[in-house]
């Protein structure tokens, strides 16, 4: 009988170790895996769009040169920079909304 005590009581202590360690992960450490995660996303997001934005500009300079060498009027230049221009921010809208996780609406 004393032999069944032992087990018993050596299975209980065991349960109640693993009751204390599955609550203190639930409750501590997970959050601040979490937090710390999220603020890693978070610095990857903002260089991803640091240079998906330096690229954009880089394109949109090197477009707007050659369309004014290549365009013969101001009339013409102008509607050209404002479609590039537009095309760009729908562009970078796109590829963050991407990143983000966001849909465009309808």
């Amino acid at each position: 009988m004393s032999v069944t005590w032992i087990v018993a009581s050596s299975l209980l202590s065991s349960f109640c170790t693993l009751l204390v360690v599955g609550v203190w992960a639930n409750f501590y450490f997970q959050p601040r895996l979490r937090d710390s995660l999220q603020r890693e996303l978070d610095e990857q997001v903002e260089k991803a769009a640091q240079v998906l934005s330096d690229r954009v500009e880089d394109g949109v300079r090197r477009g707007l040169a050659e369309g004014m060498r290549n365009l013969p009027s101001k009339e013409l230049l102008e509607g050209a920079s404002r479609n590039l221009a537009r095309s760009s921010a729908e562009m970078v809208g796109e590829r963050l909304g991407n990143i983000f996780g966001r849909k465009d609406k309808p």
